[in-house]
């Protein structure tokens, strides 16, 4: 399930601060974004914000009995404009320790590896109506890791655009955030590779809860329709997270296919990340 910075507005009660720090979780994971809503943006001083880490790690058990770990630390520097629009930079270098097989591990026994790492510019206007924001993003692939099942041998590039909605004074605090990006694979490195093209959806949510938690919906693997075998693969997928402090957050969660796809992708994920604000 696919990084933004939302430029941060002035709040004019305090109740919609702590809904805006919840709701900062459900973007930075959907398009890289950390976020406030309330009043409206006010102009800043452009220059570069204080950059975050998100160390993401999950388990993958796939439909054929195998299993994948991962780790993938995250890095991500804005830069805020001063008419409200922020940049932001992302880098994602992904580690793999799995026992699929595949060309890159003939065997199937355990084998860890690098990834396909993984470059993204992205945009984040302040608001065009009320509560309501735009983002856009370019992610580019690099053929980094070895065969499958580690890459994808192939670069792709992947834009992306979606809404955010802040609905402060729904139960504790409700943000929409749908997200779509579409992956073009291009130049592959073997014959028997096939280009990627994907349609990756997120339909994005957050529900801030009492005592700093926050529930999110589609934050980390996507409903996805795979257009070269023309097939769709339906996850339900959510987290539970919580603010520790202004430096720290955590939250874990999962995903599980929905009924029985010609395209399984996986059986299911547990997935974790902690988010480190320097």
């Amino acid at each position: 399930m696919l990084g933004f910075e939302l430029c941060f507005f002035e709040h004019r009660r305090a109740r919609r601060a702590v809904i805006a720090t919840r709701s900062r979780w459900l973007v930075r994971g959907l398009s890289a974004a950390a976020f406030a809503a309330g009043a409206p943006c006010v102009a800043a001083q452009s220059g570069f914000e204080a950059p975050y880490l998100t160390n993401y790690a999950a388990y993958q058990k796939n439909e054929n009995g195998s299993g994948q770990w991962t780790y993938e630390p995250r890095l991500y520097i804005p830069y805020r404009f001063d008419n409200g629009w922020t940049f932001t930079q992302r880098v994602d270098v992904p580690l793999i320790y799995t026992n699929d097989s595949g060309p890159g591990n003939t065997g199937g026994g355990w084998s860890g590896g690098i990834g396909d790492v993984l470059i993204q510019e992205s945009f984040t206007s302040p608001e065009i109506a009320k509560n309501l924001q735009v983002s856009a993003s370019l992610r580019v692939l690099f053929p980094t890791g070895k065969q499958a099942p580690f890459g994808s041998s192939q670069y792709q590039w992947a834009p992306g655009a979606g809404l955010i909605y802040q609905m402060p004074d729904t139960w504790y605090g409700v943000t929409l955030a749908p997200f779509v990006r579409y992956y073009f694979g291009f130049d592959p490195k073997y014959a028997n590779v096939t280009e990627t093209r994907e349609l990756d959806v997120y339909p994005g949510a957050v529900v801030a809860l009492p005592e700093r938690w926050s529930l999110l919906l589609y934050p980390e693997n996507p409903i996805a329709y795979n257009a070269q075998s023309k097939t769709w693969f339906v996850p339900l997928d959510f987290m539970l997270a919580r603010k520790i402090d202004k430096t720290l957050e955590f939250g874990i969660g999962g995903a599980w296919k929905l009924g029985n796809p010609s395209n399984p992708s996986y059986r299911y994920i547990i997935d974790a990340r902690l988010i480190v604000n320097f």
